[in-house]
C-alpha cells in the first residue's frame, strides 16, 4: 500500500470558499487502500470529503459533521472500463385496465426523454413526486424492458435488451434497503465477495477489501453487528457496500437520501461523488436535497410530467432558469426553486424549457464527441447529420494549403452502434463468479446461519409436532388393534394426514412472498443464479419438515397400537413424510406465485379442497367434473397410503374383545374395512408414485414461476 498526504493550499480570502468535490489524486491500479498520515487524529468515515474542502482564513473548518479537523482515507479500487450512456427518445407506456370503458387504454409515464450521462459524473435525475424519475432510472439500469421504447447506447454502442454484458458492469440500489438482518455486517460482507469475486482471489484479498471498503464507507466499527441493528444511514452504506465488491463501473440508485437525517444524506452523497471520481458513473434519483447535498452533484438532470426540462451541470442551473424568465431569489436552494418550477407554481412555458434541454443535450453530446475524437482529428459534422442510420458524420483535417489558405477537409462515417454492424456494448468482467455448486454452499450456509439466529419458528415448529404427538397417542390410545375402533382409528390417521399437510404447507407459503424484494435484487446484481439459490432454500426446509414428521410419527404411532411389523411402520412413515413433503411443494408455488395476503387464504382453501376427497367420500359418488381432483389429491393419496399400510397387506384379524354383544366385531377382518371405506384394491406403490410426481411437478414448476418474476422487466 503506497502512502501519501494531502497537499490542499489554504485560501487568502477571509470569506468562505466551497471547493466542492476535487478529484482524488491517482493511485496504483493495485493499491487497495492509500492512507493519508498527518499529524491529526485519522477517522474511519469519508463523510468529511466535503468538510476537508471547506476553507475559512486559510484553515479548513468542518460542515455540521465534525468539531475539529481530521483526515480521511483514500479508496482507490482496481480500474475498471469507464462507461458512457446516451438515451434518445426513450418512451415507457403502461397499460391499464379502464373499468368505465372495459378496455384496456395506454398511458405513457416518459414522452421521449433524451440524454447521456458519462463516467466519472455523479448525475442527480430530480423531479416531483410522480414524475418519472424513478421509471427513467429503472430503464437505464435494465431493470424495466416492457413497454420501452428509443434507444439506449453504452459506450456508443447498442445496449441490448436484459444484456448481461451491462449487468456485469452495473450495480442498482433500490430505496428500500433489503438486507439480511441476522447475518453481521462480517457475514454479509463475506457472502458477497465469495459469490461475487468467486474463489480465483485469495481469502487474504478478500478480507483486505471488505475492510477496505467499510473503512469508506465508515462501517468499520459495526463488523460485527446484524444487519437488521444498523441505523437507517448505516444500512444505506451497507447496501452500496455490498454492490462496490464487484467493482461496477456504473451504479445506480432510487433515492439514496430518503429517510435519512441531513448529516448522513451529506455522508450518502459524499461516498457517491468520492465513487465516481474514481471513473464510474453514478446516477441516483432525488427528491429535494439541500443545498450542500445539490452542490455536490455534476450534473442535473430534471423532469417534470414525462419530460426533461432541463440537463446540464448544477452551476448552470440558475443561469438557464434566468434565460426563461425565472429569477431564483437570492438565499434560495435552486433545488426548491426548481421543483416549485416542476410542479407549476410559477406561470412559465415548460416546451421551451423541454426545448431548452434538448438544445443543451446536442450541445453537450456534440462537445463530447469533438473531445473525444480530437485525439486522431476528427471533428463531428452538422448536428443535423449526426445520427443517421445509427452512425455518425464526421470529418478529418487535412493539410492546410498556404496559397488560400483552406483546410482540405476529408469527411469519414465511424459506427455508433448500428444495428446492421451487430456491434454491441461489450465489457470484459475480471471477477468469475463463484461455480453454481459453491453458489448452493455458500446460499445454505447463508440461510442456515439466518434460521439459527432467527430459532423462534423453528423451536415453535419442531415443539409442535412433539407436543401433538403425545396427545393424539393418548386421544387415540389403544385403537389401532382394536376391532370395536376402527373408525377411531380411521379418524386418528386422517387427522394425522390433516397435521402433517398443514404445517408442511402453511410453514414455508411465505418463504418466497418475504424473500422476494431480496431475491430480485440480489439476481438482478448478477450474485448468484436461481438454482442454488433454489436449492439452498428447499435443502434446508425439506430436511427439517421430515424431521419434525419423524417425531410427530414416532410420538403418536406407537400409543395408538398400530406397530405390528417393522415393515408396516417404515411403510407409515414413508407415506406421512412423502404426504408432508407434496404439502410443502404446494405450498412453496403458492407462496411464489401469489402476494402474501391471497396466499395466506388460498393455502389453506387448497388443503380442505384436496383433504375431502379420500375422507368419507367414495370415488363413484363424486361429480364428473371434480374426479380430476381426486386422481391429483396428494392428501388422498397418504391417507389412502397409510390406511394400506395399516388395515392391508394381508393382515391378520383384529382384536375382538370378549364383552362384545353376541362376541361379534364387524370389522374383525381388516378387508372389510378397507371395502366399506372403498379403498380395497389400491395399491401403495401407485400412491408413492402419485406423491413423488407431485413433489417433483410442483418443484419444477415454483422455479419456472421464479424465473419468470426475476426476468420479467
Amino acid at each position: 500500500m503506497s502512502v501519501k498526504a494531502r497537499d490542499d493550499k489554504p485560501s487568502t480570502s477571509s470569506s468562505i470558499v466551497v471547493g466542492c468535490c476535487q478529484s482524488s489524486s491517482t493511485t496504483p491500479e493495485n493499491s487497495i487502500v492509500d492512507y493519508i498520515e498527518e499529524d491529526l487524529e485519522a477517522p474511519n468515515n469519508n463523510t468529511l470529503f466535503h468538510a476537508a474542502n471547506i476553507i475559512e482564513n486559510g484553515e479548513k473548518i468542518p460542515v455540521g459533521i465534525i468539531s475539529k479537523k481530521k483526515a480521511s482515507i483514500d479508496f482507490t479500487f482496481p480500474k475498471r472500463p469507464k462507461v458512457d450512456i446516451e438515451f434518445q427518445d426513450v418512451r415507457y407506456t403502461v397499460k391499464t385496465f379502464s373499468f368505465k370503458q372495459r378496455e384496456f387504454e395506454k398511458k405513457e409515464i416518459l414522452h421521449g426523454v433524451s440524454g447521456s450521462f458519462r463516467s466519472g459524473q455523479l448525475v442527480a435525475i430530480m423531479g416531483p413526486s410522480g414524475a418519472g424519475k424513478s421509471t427513467l432510472l429503472n430503464i437505464l439500469a435494465g431493470y424495466v424492458e416492457t413497454g420501452v421504447s428509443g434507444k439506449i447506447t453504452v459506450n456508443g454502442k447498442n445496449r441490448s435488451s436484459n444484456s448481461e454484458n451491462f449487468r456485469n458492469a452495473s450495480a442498482y440500489i433500490h430505496q428500500d434497503d433489503a438486507l439480511r438482518p441476522y447475518l453481521t455486517v462480517r457475514e454479509a460482507m463475506i457472502v458477497a465477495a465469495h459469490l461475487k469475486l468467486g474463489f480465483s482471489v485469495t481469502k487474504e484479498y478478500k478480507l483486505q477489501l471488505i475492510h477496505s471498503i467499510l473503512e469508506l464507507l465508515g462501517l468499520e466499527t459495526r463488523f460485527n453487528t446484524e444487519c437488521g441493528r444498523l441505523s437507517g444511514g448505516q444500512k444505506k452504506r451497507m447496501s452500496i457496500a455490498l454492490e462496490l465488491i464487484s467493482n461496477p463501473s456504473n451504479v445506480f440508485l432510487d433515492e439514496p437520501t430518503t429517510g435519512l437525517d441531513s448529516s448522513s444524506c451529506t455522508s450518502c452523497i459524499s461516498l457517491l461523488k468520492r465513487l465516481a471520481q474514481e471513473g464510474r458513473t453514478i446516477v441516483c434519483t432525488i427528491h429535494q436535497p439541500s443545498a450542500l447535498v445539490f452542490e455536490m452533484f455534476d450534473k442535473l438532470y430534471a423532469v417534470s410530467q414525462g419530460n426533461c426540462i432541463y440537463q446540464g451541470p448544477i452551476k448552470e442551473l440558475v443561469p438557464f432558469m434566468s434565460d426563461h424568465g425565472l429569477e431564483c431569489p437570492s438565499y434560495h436552494n435552486p433545488a426548491d426553486f426548481l421543483i416549485e418550477i416542476a410542479v407549476g407554481e410559477y406561470d412559465v412555458d415548460m416546451s421551451k424549457m423541454m426545448a431548452g434541454a434538448v438544445k443543451k443535450f446536442n450541445e453537450e453530446r456534440d462537445t463530447y464527441y469533438l473531445g473525444t475524437f480530437s485525439r486522431d482529428n476528427y471533428i463531428l459534422a452538422d448536428a443535423g447529420e449526426n445520427f443517421d442510420n445509427g452512425k455518425v458524420a464526421v470529418y478529418k483535417f487535412g493539410t492546410v494549403d498556404n496559397n488560400n489558405e483552406d483546410i482540405n477537409v476529408k469527411r469519414y462515417r465511424i459506427s455508433r452502434g448500428s444495428k446492421d454492424d451487430g456491434r454491441k456494448f461489450r465489457i470484459k468482467n475480471p471477477n468469475e463468479r463463484a461455480s453454481i455448486f459453491m453458489q448452493f454452499l455458500i446460499l445454505f450456509e447463508r440461510n442456515f446461519k439466518a434460521s439459527i439466529r432467527n430459532a423462534f419458528l423453528i423451536y415453535a415448529r419442531l415443539i409442535t409436532h412433539i407436543c401433538i404427538a403425545p396427545m393424539f397417542g393418548y386421544l387415540y390410545h389403544n385403537v389401532g388393534y382394536d376391532a370395536t375402533h376402527t373408525f377411531g382409528n380411521y379418524v386418528y390417521l386422517y387427522g394425522s394426514i390433516l397435521l402433517i399437510v398443514y404445517t408442511g404447507k402453511m410453514s414455508v407459503v411465505l418463504s418466497f412472498p418475504l424473500e422476494m424484494e431480496t431475491l430480485r435484487r440480489e439476481h438482478f446484481n448478477r450474485w448468484y443464479n436461481l438454482i442454488p439459490y433454489y436449492f439452498s432454500i428447499i435443502l434446508f426446509e425439506i430436511p427439517f419438515q421430515l424431521l419434525c414428521t419423524f417425531f410427530y410419527v414416532c410420538g403418536s404411532y406407537f400409543l395408538t397400537g398400530n406397530y405390528l411389523e417393522n415393515y408396516r411402520f417404515a411403510l407409515f412413515t414413508t407415506m406421512c413424510l412423502l404426504a408432508t413433503i407434496s404439502a410443502q411443494a404446494w405450498g412453496f408455488f403458492i407462496g411464489s406465485t401469489m402476494s402474501i395476503k391471497i396466499a395466506v387464504f388460498i393455502g389453506p382453501i387448497l388443503a380442505v379442497l384436496f383433504s375431502v376427497f379420500g375422507f368419507c367420500t367414495r370415488y363413484v359418488d363424486i361429480n364428473r367434473m371434480f374426479q380430476w381432483m381426486w386422481h391429483i389429491s396428494y392428501f388422498r393419496a397418504g391417507f389412502h397410503g397409510v390406511l394400506d399400510t395399516v388395515y392391508g397387506m394381508n393382515r391378520t384379524d383384529l382384536w375382538c374383545p370378549p364383552q362384545t354383544e353376541f362376541n361379534y366385531c364387524h370389522f374383525r377382518k381388516p378387508d372389510v374395512f378397507l371395502r366399506e371405506v372403498s379403498i380395497s384394491g389400491f395399491e401403495t406403490y401407485k400412491n408413492i408414485y402419485l406423491m413423488t410426481g407431485v413433489i417433483i411437478t410442483m418443484h419444477i414448476l415454483t422455479i419456472l414461476t421464479l424465473w419468470f418474476k426475476l426476468n420479467k422487466r
